[in-house]
């Protein structure tokens, strides 16, 4: 299959009218949902703390390339039940 093509490819669902993209394989940005969740003004620093306190969540994500190239990392389902568990422990008031 010709990457290319097929890299842009995502569905965006808006949560409070805020976006969360999706990949057509169900995979859910972990930035976007960060920001509607959590921390709209850090979400990669959050991200970055969760990374280093719960390694084990890498094993359910990846890269993916969304508008303008930018490379976001997602989440499969596992992955995406796993961050739900550790969110409320992040939030911020």
């Amino acid at each position: 299959m010709d990457q290319s093509m097929t890299i842009n490819q995502y569905l965006t669902i808006n949560f409070d009218n805020q976006p969360i993209r999706f990949t057509l394989d169900g995979k859910v940005s972990v930035i976007d949902v960060i920001k509607v969740l959590c921390d709209p003004e850090r979400p990669f620093t959050l991200w970055e703390k969760i990374k280093t306190k719960h390694p084990e969540i890498l094993a359910h994500c990846e890269d993916y390339l969304f508008e303008k190239g930018e490379a976001i990392p997602v989440v499969d389902g596992k992955g995406w039940e796993k961050l739900w568990m550790l969110l409320p422990f992040y939030i911020t008031c």
